[in-house]
């Protein structure tokens, strides 16, 4: 949020010379985010009024021409390409130096087409001072020669630019924060007073407004302004929409816009002759409907997008953007004035649905001032009287069906003492609360109750915020500090805690080995996207969520990981293999307490990043992320677990538990279609989660490790024909027994099927390590294990060598 620091000042009287340093040092005391700061007589450093000579065309270029203009300081040859340039005007000149606003580009001496320029001649838009670039501006005949612009123009303004939380909407309007800065220096803001004459016809006779969707507009106003004559915004509207960052327009949109900025309630004006039957109804549209907006562009509707509508259709969407059909033109003589109140939810989630962000979004979604509302529309319809010259109708219709309630909230001096570590008395904190409109309304026991200002409902509910209020207006800065942060570096961590520690240092460097990479996500999750691994477990709900998308702590580490799958496949196609995991607290609301869980999830999906003997390439299976598993648990050197297969066959599902010591202490997933299809993902996840403290309490000892051999290995390979029933495990355990210890690894090599090996055969081929650690081996010691291999597998496989 751009501020003026002119306009800031009309709305605090008594507000003193304040160096700008000071006050953003103050606002930033006081919490404020200052981003920037922009002196407007700086930026137009190197601008000066020019007069303009002599104007001649250039001898190489049609559409040039080249002029002689007196700086204040001599004189400067200038080509100029404005068809609108003469000589005896009086311009803006960029001297040699100087920075354009627009684009940023600085003024050289230069040769264009052969003539030399030593500056160029401005147009409104090159300054941003509005969108006209048909001509250089042409200024008042009697400004002198080498005035600064910006002291000719009135544009010696500072500007501060806020950050704006979303729990801050108040601050997205210049009253708001003058209402702040009064209350740091102990001073009172105060909107101007407005002088309505309402000469026009009867406001209930010329239009009727009604109420549908009751649930998504709390309050709705309007009232007619007849004859208005469009005409140019005065200067200093226009300036002060400019600094504020706005394109001034018309003066109807102006006015409307300069009354959102001032009070912050977005405003919306309709051309009166285009509303069909005289009458305003605001109610939910119908899925799919179509609607075109100010900007031209077709949007689809759905059940839940809140709209304005006449008699007959569609007119604006609500707390959003307006309607092509109903919007102000040159042409535009009677205006018809919204003035509402529209639930922050909907707005916010419409907005999103439709990827449709505007500044009355912005100002809606946070929560506006239901008691700004009339005053908006008194103020704008003021504006349009005075400046426009419209003749304003009589009365107001306000449709107000439930009278919001006063928010009460309660706090204990002696526990803002506590916390704070001051000496606060209850007089001091009704003062300093006092400050921004926060009201005492008297006691209960030793509870101080405070009426809350309609501008801070969604802000200020409890105990704890009006401590923070109170802190805030007190000055951060003389809270001192009775805590030695200080940490002990030979102070080490409890002893679970560390064995936490090195738990999830032990699963993360061995994933990061096996291939995965370490995701990070926010804590914070939406109710109706958390897939807990148990139906039983309840979110923890917050109260005062920052979106809707947020407003639960997460109970699962699934949604992070599903959402950064799909983004995966979104931005990088879907021939790509994924292998991700992520450690992270989870949070349960236990009824009378909350529990926070340390949990681990991996994922893998897409394309396997190797390749197997037989099938080339493929996509990841169940059987890989099941392996994945078992070497973690044989990582961590736990081998006593079980597993428990489960099957969906409606949806796809497949789920494997995973039982340590008695109690499931995880699953395996391979997602059904119903999760596939919440997140847009195409290709088969399959994810594995854990209970990271059902883990640590079955980890054991490290285990010991034998040096290698010094001793030479000898290969031996082995090809066997079985029955083509005959499992690779079967024949993996015969190895194992009759190896003896000898033999130290096997694996498996080929496997062949065809009329070689006869029917109903196959023949499956090995490849044997043998050493010992004592000495080197000879054929006959080879020899005789082999022999003893072969004979189990011919006893207990019915296998025979294959020739």
């Amino acid at each position: 949020m751009k501020i003026s620091l002119k306009w800031l000042k009309d709305y605090i009287p008594g507000f003193g010379t304040v160096s700008v340093e000071s006050l953003c040092d103050d606002m930033i005391g006081a919490g404020f985010d200052i981003e920037s700061v922009s002196d407007e007589a700086e930026t137009l450093r190197g601008f000066v009024v020019g007069e303009v000579l002599t104007r001649s065309k250039h001898p190489n270029a049609d559409k040039l021409s080249v002029c002689t203009v007196n700086d204040g300081t001599g004189i400067l040859n200038i080509v100029c390409g404005a068809p609108n340039v003469e000589a005896g005007q009086k311009v803006c000149v960029a001297r040699i130096g100087a920075i354009i606003p627009k684009g940023g580009f600085e003024i050289k001496k230069t040769k264009i087409r052969g003539e030399v320029s030593e500056g160029m001649i401005c147009s409104e838009s090159e300054l941003n001072l509005s969108d006209n670039h048909d001509g250089i501006m042409v200024l008042d005949a009697n400004a002198q020669a080498g005035m600064p612009f910006s002291e000719y123009a009135g544009l010696d303004d500072v500007v501060i630019e806020i950050g704006v939380t979303p729990n801050r909407g108040d601050l997205l309007s210049h009253f708001g924060v003058a209402r702040e800065v009064a209350g740091i220096y102990g001073l009172e803001a105060r909107l101007p007073e407005i002088k309505l004459n309402e000469t026009g016809n009867d406001t209930g006779g010329m239009i009727s407004i009604e109420i549908e969707s009751r649930e998504y507009c709390k309050r709705f106003t309007g009232r007619v302004i007849e004859n208005v004559r469009q005409r140019e915004s005065p200067e200093w509207m226009k300036q002060r929409l400019t600094a504020a960052g706005m394109r001034p327009r018309n003066i109807v949109v102006d006015i409307t816009n300069y009354v959102m900025l001032e009070t912050g309630q977005p405003l919306h004006a309709f051309d009166y002759d285009k509303i069909r039957k005289k009458k305003i109804v605001v109610r939910t549209a119908n899925d799919g409907d179509k609607f075109v907006t100010l900007d031209s562009k077709e949007r689809t509707l759905s059940s839940k997008s809140l709209m304005v509508c006449d008699g007959e259709g569609y007119s604006a969407i609500a707390g959003i953007m307006g309607g092509e059909f109903s919007e102000i033109t040159d042409s535009t003589k009677n205006v018809f004035l919204e003035s509402a109140y529209f639930d922050a939810v909907n707005i916010r989630k419409n907005s999103k649905r439709l990827g449709l962000i505007t500044d009355a979004s912005q100002r809606f979604e946070r929560g506006i001032d239901i008691d700004m509302v009339k005053y908006a529309s008194l103020r704008a319809a003021s504006m349009l009287s005075e400046l426009a010259g419209g003749t304003v109708s009589k009365g107001l219709l306000d449709v107000y069906p439930e009278k919001f309630e006063p928010v009460i909230a309660g706090m204990r001096i002696s526990r803002a003492n506590k916390l704070l570590g001051t000496d606060l008395t209850e007089d001091d904190a009704k003062k300093l609360l006092g400050r921004i409109g926060i009201r005492f309304t008297g006691k209960t026991e030793d509870m101080m109750n405070f009426s809350i200002p309609e501008s801070r409902r969604a802000d200020l509910e409890r105990e704890p915020d009006l401590i923070e209020e109170l802190a805030r207006l007190y000055g951060y800065s003389k809270i001192e500090s009775s805590f030695d942060f200080r940490t002990s570096l030979l102070r080490g961590r409890d002893k679970e805690s560390e064995k936490m520690a090195h738990l999830k240092r032990s699963i993360s460097d061995h994933l990061i080995g096996r291939g995965f990479n370490e995701i990070i996500t926010i804590p914070l999750a939406e109710v109706s996207k958390q897939h807990p691994a148990s139906e039983e477990v309840r979110p923890v709900r917050l109260l005062n969520s920052l979106t809707a998308e947020m407003n639960s702590m997460r109970t699962d580490l699934l949604d992070g990981m599903m959402r950064v799958i799909a983004d995966n496949f979104n931005k990088s196609g879907k021939d790509i293999s994924l292998r991700l995991f992520e450690t992270g607290r989870v949070f349960e609301d236990r009824g009378s307490s909350f529990s926070e869980t340390d949990r681990i999830v991996f994922a893998i999906s897409g394309k396997h990043d190797g390749t197997t003997l037989y099938e080339g390439e493929r996509n990841y299976e169940m059987s890989d992320i099941k392996g994945e598993l078992e070497m973690l648990l044989s990582k961590l050197n736990i081998e006593t677990f079980r597993l428990f297969c489960y099957n969906d066959n409606q949806f796809g599902g497949v789920r494997i538990d995973v039982g340590l010591n008695g109690e499931v202490a995880g699953n395996i997933n391979k997602a059904d279609r119903n999760l596939l299809n919440a997140y847009d993902i195409e290709s088969d996840v399959f994810f594995c989660r854990i209970d990271l403290g059902k883990l640590k309490s079955q980890l054991r000892p490290a285990g010991k490790f034998r040096s290698i051999s010094k001793f030479p290995a000898v290969k031996r390979d082995i090809a066997v024909v079985v029955d083509r029933k005959t499992n690779y495990g079967d024949l993996a355990e015969i190895l194992k027994k009759s190896g003896g210890s000898l033999l130290r690894s096997f694996e498996l090599i080929d496997i062949y099927e065809g009329t070689q090996v006869g029917e109903g055969k196959k023949s499956m081929a090995f490849s044997l390590e043998f050493y010992s650690d004592e000495k080197t081996l000879t054929d006959t010691e080879t020899g005789d294990a082999m022999k003893r291999i072969i004979k189990e597998l011919e006893v207990n496989a019915g296998a025979a060598l294959r020739s």
